[in-house]
């Protein structure tokens, strides 16, 4: 089977946002020679995942210093390495409410008013291990190549220039010797500092760097562990507080995620257990931070409902089961040149069954999950989800329109009604089922009118059903005799649970359902029955007692062997009986064989 080529509505959505959110509004950092000669139009988005999916948006791959975003990994290294305690007698995690190179500290004590802020970060980087400024340099490179999971390397260029103008810096540290807070000699400790902040990243390093911390500390992609949940949840808190400098009561209120920026045009965001976000854009609002990426990552915030106060349940896995349609044909006959015509579409069509809640980030895995699929049809069981956040709906009803475009579909099973469609009431509106075998009933009869000319006729369905196919020439004439034609109108019982057997039916126009009824008197519907299918045989292995009810959904025309026919034909023709018995065994096999394919496929 040729797979089709869908897009993923969450790339879909990042490029629209990224055009949605343009402007020339802000300056390059002048103060850095090499910064002040960047490019200030250019621009990426990167969203990595916390199974390690990045998505990303134009110029993802460019290569740029990350400045102060290195300020969180480097302060959870120190962490690492010494402890909180001892970090704490160092550096205070208070917001100062000042820029990012004031002269921040403690009164009495001296200490930096946090991680985040030059002086913080400073005196961050002399707290690492090591023997010497080289040996704690290549620490906290290899650490940071840890969290990007490739091998970043020092932007000499850009030291050189930095270090050459860094005479606030070098007056903070001399400082913060002067206070004893630094263990350093100050001159070391700013070239230690400025060589972190030349490490050169990109935009994808740095989304996968904040999904590490939103994943607890476990990289998305190498599994390891970099640092304990601990040592996260203390990051991300000064990130939360103090990482968008004088910015952060605004940046808290309006995007409501844990963020550094740094004066490249960085920043990350971190939503913890989700995604981790970077945005790059040179030109820089007043308080140092990217003036584009702040008013992108405010719209992700709320069309995404990305803002940690957003209440809502999320849920590590959205897809309970996936597998192909045919691994669970349906229950209606059909001939077995169409049988066989399904079985060689492989998985042209397939079945997604979620559950739990779906937010964003539960959506994107199941959109992706479909995309790297590339299914002609698209089954979507929500019966077991409970609740869907508006972005997640949006989300997955992006993924139809995707869907659509490329020439597939998307249907769903949802007898509540739980994932309400937008284009309810028009043309465009999409099949939703009650149960399973509908939507895979459906299913079928696309494939087979999109690749074998349209549904089968319906008397062919009827005489190829085993209990009239596969009796003898001699045979069927004699139980076809027996058989009564029998009619129902919508919505009436055929057959009641707890009575006893009442013979074989053979659907020859219309529709049923059998159910079954709880105490309180709700009918659940098991399975849908069309033209071709029997129902009630099943009834002799269970000693003669009806276990569900058969209800017509239309106006119902059955053929029915009935039990007297059965017992008549056992005592004047048991030959012909036989054949009877020997049809409705090898019904009964196939129906069975089938239920057990389904059952090791979807487990």
């Amino acid at each position: 089977m040729t797979r089709r080529s869908v897009r993923s509505p969450v790339q879909d959505y990042l490029e629209k946002i990224v055009d949605a959110c343009g402007g020339t509004a802000g300056e390059v950092a002048a103060y850095i020679p090499e910064l002040a000669a960047a490019d200030p139009d250019r621009f990426a988005l990167a969203l990595a995942t916390v199974d390690g999916h990045v998505y990303a948006v134009g110029d993802a791959d460019l290569r740029y210093s990350i400045q102060s975003i290195s300020k969180p990994f480097t302060y959870a290294l120190a962490l690492s390495d010494l402890g909180q305690e001892a970090v704490d007698t160092h550096i205070d995690v208070e917001p100062s409410g000042e820029g990012f190179n004031r002269i921040s500290l403690e009164a009495g004590t001296g200490r930096p008013r946090n991680p985040m802020i030059n002086a913080g970060a400073i005196t961050a980087a002399s707290l690492v291990a090591g023997d010497d400024t080289e040996h704690r340099f290549e620490r906290i490179r290899r650490w940071y190549s840890a969290f990007a999971d490739r091998d970043l390397t020092l932007d000499e260029t850009i030291h050189r220039s930095e270090l050459a103008t860094a005479h606030r810096n070098r007056a903070i540290a001399h400082m913060l010797r002067e206070f004893d807070v630094l263990g350093d000699e100050p001159e070391r400790a700013l070239d230690l500092y400025v060589r972190q902040c030349s490490v050169a990243v990109d935009t994808r390093d740095l989304a996968l760097m904040a999904a590490t911390l939103a994943n607890g500390g476990v990289h998305p992609r190498s599994g390891a562990r970099l640092c304990s949940v601990d040592i996260v949840e203390r990051t991300l808190s000064v990130m939360a507080t103090c990482g968008m400098y004088d910015a952060a009561g605004d940046w808290v209120s309006a995007v409501g995620m844990p963020a550094k920026s740094g004066v490249s045009g960085g920043i990350v965001a971190v939503l913890p257990g989700q995604v981790g976000l970077a945005v790059f854009s040179p030109r820089l609002d007043v308080h140092g931070n990217s003036a584009r990426g702040v008013t992108v990552l405010e719209r992700m915030s709320h069309d995404m409902e990305m803002h940690l106060m957003h209440v809502g349940r999320s849920g590590r896995t959205a897809v309970r089961a996936a597998y192909p349609l045919q691994s669970l044909a349906s229950r209606r006959r059909l001939s077995e040149e169409d049988r066989a015509l399904l079985d060689s579409l492989d998985d042209a069509a397939m079945v997604y069954e979620l559950h739990g809640d779906l937010l964003f980030a539960e959506a994107e895995r199941v959109t992706r999950r479909v995309v790297d699929d590339a299914p002609e049809l698209v089954v979507l069981d929500v019966r077991r989800v409970d609740e869907i956040g508006d972005v997640a709906a949006v989300t997955i009803w992006g993924l139809r329109a995707l869907l659509r475009e490329a020439g597939s579909e998307m249907v769903t099973v949802d007898p509540r009604g739980t994932l309400t469609d937008p284009d309810a009431g028009t043309d465009d509106e999409g099949a939703r089922h009650a149960d399973l075998d509908a939507a895979v009933r459906w299913c079928e009869d696309e494939l087979l009118r999109r690749h074998g000319g349209g549904r089968p006729d319906p008397q062919r369905l009827v005489d190829e059903h085993p209990l009239l196919r596969d009796l003898s020439d001699e045979a069927r004439p004699a139980v076809e005799a027996l058989m009564d034609r029998v009619r129902h109108p919508e919505g009436g019982t055929v057959l009641e649970a707890g009575t006893t057997f009442a013979g074989v039916h053979l659907i020859t126009e219309g529709r049923a359902v059998a159910e079954v009824v709880a105490d309180d008197g709700a009918a659940r519907v098991l399975v849908g029955l069309e033209v071709g299918t029997s129902f009630g045989e099943l009834a002799l292995g269970t000693d003669d007692v009806q276990e569900t009810r058969v209800r017509a959904v239309t106006d119902l025309e059955v053929l029915r062997l009935s039990a007297d026919a059965i017992d008549r034909l056992t005592v004047e023709a048991p030959e012909v009986a036989l054949e009877v018995w020997r049809a409705m065994c090898r019904d009964g096999y196939r129906v069975a064989d089938r239920a057990l394919r389904a059952g090791i496929t979807r487990g």
